[in-house]
C-alpha cells in the first residue's frame, strides 16, 4: 500500500452523488487520491513526512468547483476596475469614472462594470457627453450589468473611428443623436468596434489578469473552469499567455478555453493539440446565437409580451452557424451556443440534432449556455440527443426584489412557467452543469448553489422560490457545480469525484452544505483548496 503525502480526517464527505460518503479519511499520495477508509484503517497510510489535516463533522470534503461558464480575463479585470452597480444616477457613475481615472494617471484606457440605469430609474440610455463632462482626456468604455451594452466617452469614440458615417455592423446597433452622431452607447455587435482596439493588451497585463482571477478562484473552491473566449467578433484572451503562465508553474486551477465557433476549425483543432497539458487546454468552441431579453435582443418563438413587435433576434447569420456546428460535428468538436431565448434555444437544437445525424457520434459534446427558457419538448429533445444544459443559477435573480424582474413582464405565461428549468432538464435525463457567467454576476458558487436550491431574490421572494417545482437537492446542485462540468470537456474519469485513482482536486468548507439551513448557503468559506495534490490555499 502507498503511504500518503496528506491525510485529511474527521470532516464529512461529499465525493460524487451516489457514492458513500460514510467515512473518517481520504488519502493523497502526489496527484492522486490513493484511498478512503475509518479511522481503524488509517495507519497503514501514514508514512515519514505525512501531513494530516484534522477537520470535524461540520466541515465539508468535496471536490473543487467546476465554473462551467466564466470570462476569466473580464473577471481578473472586474477585481482591478470599479463596478458601478450601487450608483443611483447617470451622473453619479461618471463622477465615480472620475475617481478612478484621476487615481490612475498612467491608465491609458479607462474600464468599469455593471452599470445599469434601470437601477438608477431611468428608461434612457446614458450618453458620452456626461462621461466627457468629467473624463475628457482619456478614453472610457463601462460594460454594463448584462454584458450586452457599453457606455463610451467622446475619446473612445474618436480613438476607434465611430462618426456619424459610421454604419450599424450586422446584428449590432449604434445608438444616435437625431442627426446622426453616436451617443456613446452601443449593443452587442456594435460592441466589438471598440472591443477590438480597447481590449488589445499587452501580454504582461493579460498575464496579470490571469493571475487575478485564480488568486481569488482558490479563495472560493473554483479549481476548473470553461473560459468563454468570443467577445463581440473577437477571442479576448491569448493561449500564449495561458500557455506561459501554466509553463512557469503558476496556474492554481485547470482552464479549458473556448475560442469562436466561427473561427478556422483546423487551427482550433492545432491549438488543441498544441495547448494540452493537464492545467490549460483548448476544448471546446463557442457562439453566440442572440442576446438578453432585457434589451430584447434574445430570440424568442413568440413577441415579448411588453414589446409585442419584436421576437428580438440575432448576432449571428444562422446558416453559417448552422454549418460551423456541422463542421465542428464532423470534426469532433464540441460546441458551445448562447441562447437566452426559447427560439435560440430551439433552433440550437435543431442544429445539434441535424449534425448528430449527419455524422454521428464523433465524440462531440455540445451545449447550450444559458438556456433561461424553452418548451417542454425541447427540454426532452436536449436529453435525448445528449446536449448539456450550461446553466448560471444566479441568473435567476437578476434583480434584487423579485417584482422588479422584468422577465415577469417580458415573458408570457409558458416562458415563465419554464424559466430556468433545471429540475425539468434533469429528471428528463440531461446533463445539467453550473456556471456563473462572471463578471456579469459573481462567481461565488455558494451564491448559485443557494440560487439554485432556493430560487428565491435577494429580498427572499417569492415565498417558497419562483417556480419551486424546478428547486433541486443540495446533492444535485453540488454535482452539477463539479462532476457535469468535467463531463463536458472529455474528464469525468479523470476529476470531478472524490474517487481512488482520481486526481487530487479537492476542498475543505467551514460548513457542511449537505446539513444546513438555506439562509446559511451564501456564509459558506473555504478553508482548503487543493489542485493537482498541492495546496494552493488554506485559510
Amino acid at each position: 500500500m502507498s503511504r500518503a503525502d496528506i491525510i485529511l480526517k474527521g470532516g464529512s464527505f461529499f465525493r460524487g452523488k451516489n457514492l458513500d460518503n460514510d467515512l473518517d479519511f481520504m488519502a493523497v499520495s502526489g496527484n492522486k487520491i490513493i484511498g478512503f477508509g475509518k479511522e481503524s484503517e488509517l495507519d497503514a497510510y501514514l508514512g515519514e513526512g505525512t501531513i494530516v489535516k484534522e477537520y470535524d463533522k461540520s466541515n465539508l470534503i468535496m471536490p473543487g468547483f467546476f465554473d462551467s461558464h466564466t470570462h476569466i480575463l473580464h473577471a481578473g479585470m472586474s477585481d482591478k476596475y470599479p463596478n458601478f452597480g450601487d450608483c443611483k444616477s447617470e451622473d453619479e457613475t461618471a463622477r465615480a469614472v472620475k475617481v478612478y481615472a484621476d487615481a490612475h494617471p498612467d491608465e491609458a484606457w479607462i474600464f468599469g462594470f455593471n452599470w445599469y440605469h434601470v437601477y438608477w430609474g431611468q428608461e434612457e440610455l446614458p450618453t458620452k457627453a456626461s462621461l466627457d463632462q468629467y473624463c475628457p482626456d482619456r478614453p472610457v468604455m463601462i460594460n454594463d450589468a448584462e454584458g450586452h451594452g457599453v457606455w463610451c466617452n467622446s475619446k473612445a469614440l474618436e480613438l476607434v473611428g465611430i462618426t456619424a458615417e459610421t454604419p450599424d455592423p450586422p446584428h449590432g446597433h449604434i445608438e444616435r443623436y437625431p442627426d446622426g452622431q453616436p451617443t456613446g452607447y452601443l449593443d452587442e455587435m456594435a460592441i466589438g468596434l471598440v472591443a477590438k482596439i480597447a481590449y488589445d493588451l499587452d501580454d504582461d497585463m493579460e498575464r496579470q489578469f490571469i493571475r487575478d482571477y485564480m488568486n481569488r478562484a482558490k479563495t472560493i473552491g473554483i479549481v476548473a473552469a470553461n473560459d468563454m473566449l468570443p467577445y463581440y467578433g473577437n477571442d479576448v484572451g491569448k493561449p500564449r499567455c495561458f500557455s506561459e503562465l501554466d509553463s512557469a508553474g503558476e496556474f492554481t486551477m485547470r482552464i479549458h478555453a473556448a475560442p469562436s465557433l466561427f473561427g478556422d476549425h483546423q487551427k482550433v483543432i492545432e491549438d488543441a493539440k498544441k495547448y494540452n497539458s493537464g492545467k490549460y487546454q483548448i476544448a471546446i468552441v463557442k457562439a453566440f446565437i442572440d442576446g438578453v431579453p432585457t434589451t430584447y435582443t434574445s430570440l424568442m418563438l413568440e413577441p415579448f409580451i411588453d414589446n409585442p413587435s419584436t421576437k428580438g433576434g440575432t448576432l449571428c447569420d444562422l446558416d453559417e452557424l448552422r454549418e460551423k456546428i456541422l463542421e465542428a460535428q464532423k470534426n469532433g468538436l464540441s460546441v458551445r451556443i448562447h441562447c437566452c431565448g426559447d427560439g435560440a434555444a430551439h433552433y440550437a437544437l435543431d442544429c445539434y440534432e441535424e449534425a448528430l445525424l449527419k455524422y454521428g457520434d464523433t465524440g462531440s459534446r455540445h451545449a447550450i449556455e444559458h438556456f433561461e427558457t424553452t418548451t417542454q419538448d425541447d427540454i426532452e429533445r436536449c436529453a435525448r440527443i445528449g446536449v448539456i444544459a450550461s446553466m448560471q443559477p444566479e441568473h435567476l435573480a437578476m434583480t434584487n426584489v423579485f417584482s422588479e424582474n422584468p422577465y415577469l413582464i417580458r415573458y408570457n405565461e409558458r416562458q415563465k412557467k419554464y424559466a430556468w428549468p433545471i429540475k425539468s432538464l434533469m429528471d428528463a435525463g440531461a446533463v445539467v452543469c453550473f456556471g456563473s457567467d462572471c463578471p456579469v454576476v459573481t462567481n461565488n458558487p455558494f451564491v448559485g448553489l443557494y440560487r439554485a436550491v432556493t430560487r428565491v431574490h435577494n429580498d427572499g421572494e417569492p415565498k417558497g422560490g419562483w417556480n419551486p417545482e424546478q428547486k433541486i437537492s443540495m446533492a444535485d446542485a453540488l454535482h452539477n457545480y463539479t462532476l457535469a462540468g468535467y463531463y463536458g470537456v472529455h474528464r469525468e474519469h479523470e476529476l470531478g469525484t472524490l474517487e481512488t485513482g482520481k486526481l487530487a482536486d479537492f476542498i475543505v468548507l467551514n460548513q457542511n452544505l449537505l446539513d444546513i439551513p438555506a439562509d446559511k448557503i451564501r456564509e459558506t468559506n473555504v478553508l482548503l483548496t487543493v489542485v493537482d495534490g498541492n495546496v494552493v490555499y488554506e485559510a
